[in-house]
Protein backbone atom coordinates (compact mmCIF):
# COMPACT_ATOMS: atom_id res chain seq x y z
CA UNK A 1 0.00 0.00 0.00
CA UNK A 2 2.73 2.28 0.64
CA UNK A 3 4.49 1.75 -2.72
CA UNK A 4 1.70 2.01 -4.13
CA UNK A 5 1.22 5.37 -2.70
CA UNK A 6 -2.21 4.60 -1.24
CA UNK A 7 -1.45 6.32 2.69
CA UNK A 8 -4.95 6.30 3.22
CA UNK A 9 -5.28 2.63 3.31
CA UNK A 10 -1.90 2.68 4.60
CA UNK A 11 -2.83 4.14 7.52
CA UNK A 12 -6.03 2.13 8.44
CA UNK A 13 -3.81 -0.79 8.44
CA UNK A 14 -0.96 0.49 10.28
CA UNK A 15 -3.44 1.40 13.47
CA UNK A 16 -5.00 -1.80 12.89
CA UNK A 17 -1.72 -3.65 13.38
CA UNK A 18 -0.08 -1.74 16.10
CA UNK A 19 -2.79 -3.07 18.28
CA UNK A 20 -1.54 -6.58 17.69
CA UNK A 21 2.38 -5.60 17.53
CA UNK A 22 5.40 -2.64 18.17
CA UNK A 23 5.96 -1.49 14.95
CA UNK A 24 9.85 -1.13 14.19
CA UNK A 25 11.48 1.70 13.71
CA UNK A 26 11.38 1.40 9.22
CA UNK A 27 7.57 0.98 9.61
CA UNK A 28 7.27 3.89 12.00
CA UNK A 29 8.94 6.04 9.47
CA UNK A 30 6.35 4.87 6.80
CA UNK A 31 3.89 6.01 8.81
CA UNK A 32 5.71 9.48 9.60
CA UNK A 33 5.81 9.56 5.31
CA UNK A 34 2.56 8.50 4.88
CA UNK A 35 0.89 11.22 7.10
CA UNK A 36 3.07 13.70 5.40
CA UNK A 37 1.85 13.53 2.18
CA UNK A 38 -1.97 13.45 3.68
CA UNK A 39 -1.51 16.57 5.37
CA UNK A 40 -2.29 15.01 8.68
CA UNK A 41 0.16 16.99 10.47
CA UNK A 42 -2.02 17.17 13.83
CA UNK A 43 -2.42 13.51 13.71
CA UNK A 44 1.84 13.51 13.74
CA UNK A 45 1.95 15.66 16.96
CA UNK A 46 -0.92 13.65 18.79
CA UNK A 47 1.16 9.92 17.77
CA UNK A 48 4.91 11.25 18.16
CA UNK A 49 3.48 12.84 21.65
CA UNK A 50 1.85 9.98 22.60
CA UNK A 51 5.45 7.04 21.97
CA UNK A 52 7.71 10.36 23.27
CA UNK A 53 5.62 9.88 26.23
CA UNK A 54 5.27 5.87 26.39
CA UNK A 55 9.01 5.53 25.95
CA UNK A 56 7.92 3.05 22.99
CA UNK A 57 9.57 2.97 19.73
CA UNK A 58 12.88 4.89 18.42
CA UNK A 59 13.64 8.56 20.87
CA UNK A 60 14.84 9.87 18.49
CA UNK A 61 12.79 9.41 15.25
CA UNK A 62 9.68 10.49 17.13
CA UNK A 63 11.28 13.50 18.23
CA UNK A 64 12.63 14.73 14.26
CA UNK A 65 8.94 14.31 13.28
CA UNK A 66 7.32 16.25 16.17
CA UNK A 67 9.41 19.31 15.56
CA UNK A 68 8.87 18.88 11.54
CA UNK A 69 5.20 18.41 11.91
CA UNK A 70 5.09 21.42 14.62
CA UNK A 71 7.49 23.72 11.78
CA UNK A 72 4.93 22.51 9.14
CA UNK A 73 1.96 23.66 11.37
CA UNK A 74 4.15 26.76 11.76
CA UNK A 75 4.14 26.55 15.56
CA UNK A 76 7.47 27.81 15.10
CA UNK A 77 8.30 29.15 18.58
CA UNK A 78 7.69 25.76 19.75
CA UNK A 79 9.90 24.40 17.88
CA UNK A 80 12.47 26.40 18.91
CA UNK A 81 11.53 26.02 22.17
CA UNK A 82 11.70 22.19 22.13
CA UNK A 83 15.04 22.37 20.22
CA UNK A 84 16.59 24.85 22.92
CA UNK A 85 16.20 22.23 25.49
CA UNK A 86 17.39 19.42 23.43
CA UNK A 87 20.28 21.21 22.57
CA UNK A 88 21.52 21.24 26.47
CA UNK A 89 21.36 17.63 26.61
CA UNK A 90 24.15 15.10 25.38
CA UNK A 91 23.26 14.06 22.06
CA UNK A 92 24.53 11.91 19.45
CA UNK A 93 25.99 13.75 16.78
CA UNK A 94 23.44 12.72 13.94
CA UNK A 95 20.96 13.71 16.11
CA UNK A 96 21.70 17.08 17.02
CA UNK A 97 22.99 17.94 13.39
CA UNK A 98 19.29 17.23 12.84
CA UNK A 99 17.72 19.22 15.55
CA UNK A 100 19.99 22.20 15.12
CA UNK A 101 18.89 22.14 11.12
CA UNK A 102 15.18 22.01 11.84
CA UNK A 103 15.68 25.13 14.70
CA UNK A 104 17.52 26.76 11.69
CA UNK A 105 14.62 26.59 9.78
CA UNK A 106 12.11 27.96 12.18
CA UNK A 107 14.18 30.89 13.04
CA UNK A 108 14.43 31.81 9.09
CA UNK A 109 10.42 31.52 8.77
CA UNK A 110 9.59 33.49 11.79
CA UNK A 111 12.12 36.13 10.52
CA UNK A 112 10.18 36.26 6.94
CA UNK A 113 7.15 36.42 8.92
CA UNK A 114 8.27 39.81 10.92
CA UNK A 115 9.53 40.88 7.36
CA UNK A 116 6.50 40.42 5.35
CA UNK A 117 4.17 42.23 8.96
CA UNK A 118 7.06 45.40 8.44
CA UNK A 119 5.85 45.64 5.05
CA UNK A 120 9.14 44.13 3.44
CA UNK A 121 7.66 41.73 0.52
CA UNK A 122 10.95 42.31 -1.70
CA UNK A 123 12.97 38.74 -0.38
CA UNK A 124 15.34 38.75 -3.19
CA UNK A 125 17.00 41.95 -1.88
CA UNK A 126 17.29 40.44 1.88
CA UNK A 127 21.02 39.20 2.51
CA UNK A 128 20.23 36.76 4.52
CA UNK A 129 23.14 37.23 7.09
CA UNK A 130 21.85 39.37 9.39
CA UNK A 131 21.19 36.83 12.52
CA UNK A 132 23.91 34.76 11.85
CA UNK A 133 26.66 35.31 14.40
CA UNK A 134 29.34 32.46 13.83
CA UNK A 135 31.20 33.16 17.43
CA UNK A 136 27.86 32.06 19.44
CA UNK A 137 27.62 29.13 17.47
CA UNK A 138 28.78 25.59 18.37
CA UNK A 139 31.03 23.76 16.04
CA UNK A 140 27.69 21.62 15.06
CA UNK A 141 25.64 23.88 14.75
CA UNK A 142 27.81 25.79 12.23
CA UNK A 143 28.35 22.50 10.23
CA UNK A 144 24.77 22.03 9.74
CA UNK A 145 23.82 25.91 8.76
CA UNK A 146 26.55 25.61 5.79
CA UNK A 147 25.02 22.53 4.98
CA UNK A 148 21.78 23.34 4.71
CA UNK A 149 22.67 26.09 2.89
CA UNK A 150 24.13 23.94 0.01
CA UNK A 151 20.85 21.91 -0.02
CA UNK A 152 18.76 25.28 -0.55
CA UNK A 153 21.11 26.43 -3.34
CA UNK A 154 20.22 29.92 -1.81
CA UNK A 155 22.52 33.02 -3.57
CA UNK A 156 21.68 35.35 -0.88
CA UNK A 157 24.51 34.02 1.60
CA UNK A 158 26.98 33.68 -1.46
CA UNK A 159 29.02 37.05 -0.31
CA UNK A 160 28.94 35.42 3.62
CA UNK A 161 30.63 32.41 2.15
CA UNK A 162 33.27 33.68 0.72
CA UNK A 163 33.76 35.78 3.20
CA UNK A 164 34.45 33.51 5.80
CA UNK A 165 35.81 30.40 4.00
CA UNK A 166 39.36 31.50 4.16
CA UNK A 167 39.59 32.02 7.98
CA UNK A 168 37.83 28.94 8.76
CA UNK A 169 39.71 25.28 9.15
CA UNK A 170 37.41 23.26 10.51
CA UNK A 171 37.46 20.46 7.56
CA UNK A 172 33.99 19.12 7.75
CA UNK A 173 32.57 23.04 7.46
CA UNK A 174 35.42 23.78 4.38
CA UNK A 175 33.49 20.99 2.50
CA UNK A 176 29.97 21.69 3.04
CA UNK A 177 31.01 26.06 2.07
CA UNK A 178 32.61 24.64 -0.85
CA UNK A 179 29.40 22.35 -1.69
CA UNK A 180 27.61 25.52 -1.49
CA UNK A 181 29.37 27.72 -3.75
CA UNK A 182 29.64 24.15 -6.41
CA UNK A 183 25.49 24.19 -6.04
CA UNK A 184 25.15 28.34 -7.10
CA UNK A 185 27.86 27.59 -10.02
CA UNK A 186 30.02 30.34 -8.50
CA UNK A 187 32.83 30.28 -11.11
CA UNK A 188 35.89 31.95 -9.93
CA UNK A 189 38.85 31.03 -7.60
CA UNK A 190 38.27 30.51 -3.90
CA UNK A 191 41.14 29.75 -1.24
CA UNK A 192 40.43 27.35 1.48
CA UNK A 193 42.64 25.86 4.23
CA UNK A 194 42.74 22.27 4.60
CA UNK A 195 45.38 20.02 6.12
CA UNK A 196 47.65 23.09 6.53
CA UNK A 197 48.39 24.30 3.14
CA UNK A 198 45.81 26.76 1.49
CA UNK A 199 44.36 25.83 -2.04
CA UNK A 200 42.30 27.29 -4.67
CA UNK A 201 40.01 25.64 -6.33
CA UNK A 202 36.88 27.08 -8.91
CA UNK A 203 33.54 25.97 -7.22
CA UNK A 204 31.78 24.81 -10.16
CA UNK A 205 34.19 22.77 -11.63
CA UNK A 206 34.11 20.73 -8.38
CA UNK A 207 32.45 17.00 -8.33
CA UNK A 208 29.91 16.56 -5.68
CA UNK A 209 30.41 14.58 -2.74
CA UNK A 210 28.87 11.35 -4.14
CA UNK A 211 31.30 11.31 -7.06
CA UNK A 212 34.53 11.39 -5.31
CA UNK A 213 36.69 7.92 -5.24
CA UNK A 214 35.34 7.29 -1.48
CA UNK A 215 31.92 7.42 -2.30
CA UNK A 216 31.47 6.06 -5.65
CA UNK A 217 34.18 3.34 -6.01
CA UNK A 218 35.33 2.19 -2.50
CA UNK A 219 32.36 2.60 -0.18
CA UNK A 220 29.82 0.45 -2.81
CA UNK A 221 32.81 -2.17 -2.62
CA UNK A 222 33.08 -2.26 1.23
CA UNK A 223 30.02 -2.22 2.03
CA UNK A 224 29.18 -5.31 -0.74
CA UNK A 225 31.91 -7.02 1.51
CA UNK A 226 31.16 -6.38 4.93
CA UNK A 227 27.04 -7.14 4.05
CA UNK A 228 28.36 -11.08 3.89
CA UNK A 229 31.34 -10.99 6.65
CA UNK A 230 29.89 -8.41 9.20
CA UNK A 231 26.20 -7.26 8.17
CA UNK A 232 26.05 -5.61 11.67
CA UNK A 233 28.62 -3.12 11.37
CA UNK A 234 27.41 -1.97 7.79
CA UNK A 235 25.42 0.90 8.98
CA UNK A 236 28.77 1.89 11.16
CA UNK A 237 31.26 1.25 8.18
CA UNK A 238 28.73 3.96 5.78
CA UNK A 239 28.86 6.42 8.20
CA UNK A 240 32.92 5.90 8.67
CA UNK A 241 33.49 5.99 5.28
CA UNK A 242 31.13 9.25 4.30
CA UNK A 243 32.57 10.86 7.50
CA UNK A 244 35.97 10.59 5.68
CA UNK A 245 34.66 11.58 2.67
CA UNK A 246 33.19 14.80 4.13
CA UNK A 247 36.91 15.62 5.52
CA UNK A 248 38.80 15.28 2.87
CA UNK A 249 36.86 16.67 0.24
CA UNK A 250 37.71 18.09 -2.10
CA UNK A 251 41.54 16.31 -2.22
CA UNK A 252 41.64 12.63 -3.47
CA UNK A 253 43.36 10.56 -1.61
CA UNK A 254 47.13 9.42 -3.31
CA UNK A 255 45.66 5.97 -3.53
CA UNK A 256 43.73 3.79 -5.97
CA UNK A 257 40.22 2.81 -5.30
CA UNK A 258 41.29 -0.97 -5.03
CA UNK A 259 43.84 -0.20 -2.58
CA UNK A 260 41.47 1.89 -0.24
CA UNK A 261 38.70 -0.94 -0.62
CA UNK A 262 41.30 -3.18 1.10
CA UNK A 263 42.66 -0.45 3.66
CA UNK A 264 38.92 0.07 4.82
CA UNK A 265 37.88 -3.93 5.04
CA UNK A 266 41.14 -4.18 7.09
CA UNK A 267 40.50 -1.73 9.27
CA UNK A 268 36.88 -2.22 9.80
CA UNK A 269 37.52 -6.00 10.52
CA UNK A 270 40.48 -5.13 12.64
CA UNK A 271 38.32 -3.32 15.06
CA UNK A 272 36.23 -6.26 15.01
CA UNK A 273 38.88 -8.37 16.18
CA UNK A 274 37.65 -10.72 13.24
CA UNK A 275 40.03 -12.90 11.29
CA UNK A 276 40.45 -11.86 7.44
CA UNK A 277 42.75 -11.75 4.78
CA UNK A 278 42.77 -8.18 3.61
CA UNK A 279 46.31 -6.56 4.27
CA UNK A 280 46.23 -2.99 3.07
CA UNK A 281 49.68 -1.20 2.26
CA UNK A 282 50.62 0.63 5.67
CA UNK A 283 50.30 4.01 4.08
CA UNK A 284 46.70 3.55 3.18
CA UNK A 285 45.92 1.68 6.50
CA UNK A 286 47.98 5.23 8.18
CA UNK A 287 45.78 7.47 5.84
CA UNK A 288 42.56 6.02 7.02
CA UNK A 289 43.65 6.42 11.17
CA UNK A 290 44.56 9.55 10.27
CA UNK A 291 41.17 10.18 9.27
CA UNK A 292 39.24 8.70 12.14
CA UNK A 293 41.49 10.31 14.79
CA UNK A 294 40.26 13.79 12.46
CA UNK A 295 37.01 12.89 12.95
CA UNK A 296 36.59 11.85 16.67
CA UNK A 297 38.89 14.67 17.20
CA UNK A 298 35.81 17.27 15.60
CA UNK A 299 33.17 15.53 17.22
CA UNK A 300 34.26 15.54 21.13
Amino acid sequence: MFKDGDFESFRENYHHFIKMASPETSLEEMFYEAMDALGEHDDVVDYSLMQLNKGSGDYETHMIELLKALSRQERYYEVINFSDHLMEEKLPQGFRIEIAAIRHQAKKAIDELQYRRNGDSDEEERSGEEDIDLDEMSHQEILRMFSTFADEKDIRYKDFVLEHLENISDKDIVTFMLLYLKEIGYNQKVRHHKFDEPAEVVPADLPSLEEITLMKDVEPEVIDELESRAPQIVSEAALLMTSHAIFSYPKEPDFKAEELVEGYLQYILDLLNMDHPYTAGSDVYQWIDEMERLVTTSET
